[in-house]
């Protein structure tokens, strides 16, 4: 490809000595799982994002278990999402023992609140995993959270997608979150060097039961207070983390500055549509989302390679078109998720791309579209 979709090589070369350092003070001190890096990661993550508490663990799917495990939230309980996510956010339901009630999304592809909170109405919900996707964030987050504590509602913001997601005014969606968690995989904007997580809260209690729960229950090394995970983060990975937060404004800045150059490319063709973030929500630039009036993601996806440009289709299907899916409890016909699964494609966009790489990848897909 001219233009890879990601090349995490980029960053890497920027953190490579100091973290090598890092990774070598942990061989001589045997810091290989938890320990003090884990702590101040946690710590640098609480601060960075204005939470009272981070809890750091093995990854993102974890991350969502340990937030609805904490919330008290298992068998017989029933649990709305949208089905337009990634399968963890399904799956992570389904591992506690609970029921996902599956919701179409509405114009800024995000949970369809009013179908939600009419569904509540008819059939009470005990759970929200609210999905928080594309890098930016459903435009009435606020209003969810107050929504679910006025009617006893647990919420979990899955935010795997959101590390940098501002509204308005400038603070981190998370600030008010009362349980968010977050993936580190390596090609999220803040990534790490192997799979990682975190849960944040406004609760420091919470907090420290999800310290535990991710530690098998652990009360101390030999006594398990309940039964739990284990789901810890490597002292490697939080101090290869740490050095990415502290680059976390560079990674954030340039994304959004490469999307808001794929914005000014792309508007020559009004058939082309570059999904942004609602009024109000300032983006992290973790995903450049295009569709084509008139074109499947398919067909776009296969011109684009063939011109070299690397691309993806951010998602392809919807949560119930998989096969453990298929029989879910639908609240509604997800014909808006659906269609934008079929029409969607990704054009290359990571830290580090050049602009000319985000203009040959505009190009092509201009030209592709103009051919078609």
């Amino acid at each position: 490809m001219s233009v890879p979709f990601i090349d995490l090589s980029r960053v890497v070369r920027e953190v490579r000595d100091e973290v090598l350092a890092d990774w070598a003070a942990c061989l001589d001190e045997t810091a290989f799982v938890g320990g003090a890096r884990v702590d101040a990661l946690e710590a640098e993550l609480a601060d960075a994002l204005g939470c009272r508490a981070a809890v750091a663990c093995s990854n993102g799917s974890d991350a969502i278990v340990l937030a609805l495990a904490v919330r008290g939230v298992g068998p017989g309980h029933r649990v709305a999402t949208s089905d337009l996510t990634f399968w963890a956010t399904y799956e992570a339901i389904v591992q506690v023992g609970a029921r996902p009630v599956l919701f179409d999304v509405d114009e800024d592809l995000h949970l369809d609140l009013d179908a939600l909170f009419e569904a509540h109405r008819a059939a009470p919900l005990d759970a929200v995993v609210l999905p928080q996707l594309f890098g930016w964030c459903a435009p009435r987050t606020v209003a969810l959270r107050d929504w679910c504590r006025a009617e006893g509602v647990a919420l979990i913001e899955d935010s795997a997608q959101a590390f940098g997601v501002a509204l308005k005014g400038g603070a981190s969606v998370l600030a008010g979150a009362p349980l968010a968690t977050l993936s580190f995989y390596p090609a999220k904007v803040l990534g790490g060097a192997s799979d990682g997580g975190a849960i944040v809260t406004d609760d420091p209690e919470v907090a420290a039961r999800l310290r535990v729960l991710r530690n098998h229950g652990r009360a101390d090394h030999y006594r398990f207070a309940e039964v739990g995970w284990n789901a810890r983060m490597s002292g490697p990975n939080a101090a290869y983390l740490s050095r990415m937060l502290a680059r976390r404004d560079a990674i954030v800045g340039q994304r959004r500055r490469a999307l808001d150059r794929y914005a000014e490319r792309l508007a020559v063709d009004p058939r082309v549509r570059l999904h942004r973030g609602p009024a109000g929500v300032t983006g992290n630039g973790y995903l450049a989302v295009v569709t084509v009036e008139g074109w499947t993601g398919d067909a776009l996806a296969d011109g684009l390679r063939a011109r070299g440009i690397g691309c993806a289709r951010t998602y392809p299907e919807t949560l119930s078109q998989q096969a453990p899916a298929r029989d879910a409890e639908r609240a509604m016909d997800p014909a808006r998720a659906r269609a934008f699964c079929r029409d969607v494609v990704n054009l290359p966009l990571f830290y580090g791309i050049a602009d000319d790489e985000v203009d040959r990848s505009a190009g092509a897909l201009l030209e592709l579209v103009a051919g078609g």
